[in-house]
């Protein structure tokens, strides 16, 4: 009798076991290289939200306390004409350039902080006063002789090119242009005077700026008198920008508050940061220490910054299943545990203030 030829059961599971193991193989090494590019994928996000974080504070730092070629005469404090209502208030108080807060981690800041709402109660706030990239030379002013007190009369509206990067605005409210909150708040300056002020019509029709009071524009003019006469001038616009950390929109962000306007989001996934203060206690145009906002008693003896942000990666499973161990990060010279399964990068720079370390 012919004897049937094949694989044995004992062969045929042998077979199924080895090839359950060979897929079992593949599986493994795709679920590693899709958790390995997910990670880099990751990373690659926090270091370019990093840099963008970073930059964007740096850029306006460069800039801050910058009064045109008046700026150095004025890096002592003294004060410039500010024509704006509640001139002193935290929003218009271009007099500080540059103040900030820092958390006690209990939801208080030093010194204390009562104007931002929102902010993350491990987060540090930095406020900068200063120009935008605006800048624009004055064409006239002509201040038209004296008041009726014999004063001469400073309260002349400016002229400058009609064609000009100031936001078209206008308080009249038949004007389809119309805007209760103005954007034009505007620093004009030379060598010897500094003025801010509000721009209370369209500075698009003709290139005229008028600065009167009244209105319906906030924050408005407390006088039209802008102190000087700024033939020869140039003006810049000019706002205070805060940057600090909150979870308002449901992820760790750097949120910017420009004025008293409504906070955005500059990027997403900051969970701290942290500000350092350069001081110069003798004049010598060197940093004497490094301190946090709760250690600075005069604001003008700052001459640097340092700026760290810790970064964390985001994705749409909550971000709790990326990091394959238990790690630490340094941040200003302390060790924090990151045990949550969540990535962590540190980006820390120190800017210098130009207009004061010059």
């Amino acid at each position: 009798m012919k004897k049937n030829k094949g694989f044995s059961l004992v062969e045929l599971m042998v077979a199924l076991v080895i090839g359950l193991l060979l897929i079992a193989g593949v599986i493994e090494l795709f679920v590693s290289s899709r958790q390995m590019y997910r990670v880099q994928d990751m990373k690659a996000r926090m270091q370019e939200d990093g840099r963008y974080a970073v930059f964007r504070i740096s850029k306006l730092l460069s800039r801050t306390g910058y009064l045109g070629c008046n700026s150095l005469q004025n890096s002592d404090g003294s004060e410039i004409t500010n024509t704006l209502n509640n001139a002193d208030s935290y929003f218009w108080d271009f007099d500080v350039p540059l103040t900030g807060h820092k958390s006690n981690g209990d939801g208080s800041w030093s010194p204390a902080l009562t104007d931002i709402p929102s902010v993350d109660k491990n987060s540090d706030v930095l406020t900068l006063r200063t120009v935008d990239e605006v800048y624009i030379q004055i064409d006239e002013h002509d201040v038209g002789g004296t008041d009726d007190a014999n004063v001469e009369n400073y309260s002349a509206p400016l002229k400058i090119p009609a064609t000009n990067g100031l936001t078209p605005c206008s308080t009249d409210k038949d004007n389809p242009k119309y805007k209760a909150t103005c954007s034009n708040i505007v620093m004009v300056s030379d060598c010897e005077n500094t003025a801010i002020f509000q721009v209370t019509n369209d500075p698009s029709a003709d290139g005229t700026l008028e600065h009167t009071v009244g209105g319906d524009a906030s924050p408005g003019n407390s006088t039209p008198n802008l102190g000087a006469t700024f033939r020869r001038g140039w003006l810049n616009t000019i706002a205070s920008h805060s940057f600090y950390v909150s979870a308002q929109s449901g992820t760790p962000s750097l949120y910017e508050k420009v004025g008293s306007n409504s906070a955005e989001v500059v990027v997403d996934g900051v969970e701290t940061m942290k500000v350092e203060y350069g001081i110069d206690d003798d004049n010598d145009l060197n940093v004497d220490k490094y301190v946090n906002a709760s250690g600075v008693t005069d604001w003008s003896k700052i001459i640097s910054v340092r700026i760290s942000l810790v970064m964390i990666n985001i994705d749409v499973n909550q971000n709790t299943n990326v990091a394959v161990s238990n790690s630490t990060y340094l941040l200003n010279g302390v060790q924090y545990p990151s045990n949550d399964g969540r990535l962590r990068q540190v980006f820390t720079k120190t800017i210098a203030l130009r207009n004061r370390a010059l």
